[in-house]
């Protein structure tokens, strides 16, 4: 039997509907200088993913104040706790907006302040969270259940790369305030970038073995395959930008290497955009997918991958990258306006606040 209860069924991963959403205002600011009038739209969508921040923040909180208890039944949940970690990666994306968007109504001290406090918070979070999921796993006294192993699983892994979303931002402003403090930001970026590859490729080993052995996971887990875009997309960005910082601190002469390693890495994207799109149409045939708050998982995934293509078409401008950027710019839009029409559309019917309430203590009675 399920209940309905905005607090204590309030899902772990709402905030991914804030990394999704302010992703796409970056991705629609960026493309203000080829279309002009996109600025607004950009604001608009930014405004949107600023406040839902603090909108979805508060019932968070709540949650973790009066109803620990669904907090810890999630921690312990092999897929929801993976989804813990998106709020520290939203509070990265906040700061991205900050920066991006933002810095010109904001005073640049107050800009950089909130960046740095953005990011010093994602990464404490995101620390914690990698440590505690990645622990749970391998103390794990049964084998896990094949229906619940999914792409989900590299969520932490994929979030540490994600710090260097707004940790590079930081650098670069980093570098112009307090520039004694480069080397530092820089090697944290490095080090969360390292941490984050090399814990994706370990658990995405997993998974691939897993789906070597056992038939597809269920098709409402069908949107965590969008999770392992995010690992080409955001490795595209990472590489890219240390590069020319590492440029900047003396590193080295021209990030050449860092812009070529970045282009494969894009390519692969390309593979992987590839294979989740059959396995969707796939699953569509058997069936369909069931919309879920899930289904957010796809945006976040395609957003950091997009923007990557857009940086990667600065660096090799051709009609072919320029291209793709733009296709999979409106591919993103589409696929936002789809599934907030559908989350908006659950929040009022109250199908999002749904979950089987916890059994009552032996021999206590429900309340």
């Amino acid at each position: 039997m399920q209940e309905q209860h905005p607090i204590k069924h309030f899902a772990p991963g709402w905030f991914a509907v804030i990394m999704g959403t302010g992703g796409l205002a970056n991705i629609l600011f960026l493309w203000e200088r080829q279309f002009p009038g996109l600025w607004r739209t950009s604001y608009a969508v930014a405004v949107l993913a600023d406040v839902g921040y603090f909108v979805v923040l508060i019932p968070w909180l709540l949650r973790w104040i009066h109803h620990f208890e669904y907090v810890r039944r999630d921690l312990e949940h092999p897929v929801a706790t993976n989804f813990f970690v998106t709020m520290p990666v939203a509070t990265v994306i906040l700061g991205t907006n900050l920066h991006l968007i933002w810095s010109p109504y904001l005073a640049p001290a107050l800009v950089f302040s909130a960046t740095l406090a953005c990011w010093i918070i994602a990464i404490l979070g995101v620390a914690g969270f990698t440590l505690f999921t990645t622990f749970r796993f391998i103390r794990s006294d049964a084998a896990p259940d094949p229906a619940t192993m999914n792409f989900s699983w590299i969520m932490a892994p994929i979030a540490n790369m994600a710090l260097l979303l707004l940790g590079n931002q930081v650098l670069g402003s980093v570098l112009q305030r307090h520039p004694a403090w480069g080397m530092t930001v820089f090697v944290m970026n490095a080090a969360m970038l390292g941490i984050g590859f090399f814990l994706f490729l370990f658990v995405g080993a997993i998974i691939f073995v897993r789906l070597a052995q056992h038939p597809l996971p269920p098709a409402d887990t069908t949107p965590t395959f969008g999770i392992f875009l995010s690992a080409a997309g955001l490795a595209v960005n990472c590489l890219l930008d240390l590069g020319l910082h590492a440029k900047t601190l003396g590193l080295v002469t021209e990030p050449g290497l860092f812009t070529v390693g970045a282009a494969a890495l894009w390519g692969f994207g390309m593979w992987i955009l590839a294979i989740i799109a059959i396995i969707c149409v796939h699953q569509m045939r058997r069936g369909g997918i069931p919309f879920s708050l899930g289904w957010w998982a796809f945006v976040f995934p395609l957003a950091a991958y997009t923007i990557g293509s857009q940086k990667l078409a600065g660096r090799f401008p051709s009609p072919l990258t320029q291209g793709y950027a733009m296709a999979l710019t409106v591919l993103l839009v589409l696929l936002w306006l789809y599934i907030l029409v559908n989350t908006l559309r659950g929040v009022a019917l109250g199908t999002l606040f749904r979950g089987r309430p916890l059994a009552p203590p032996e021999g206590g009675c429900t309340p």
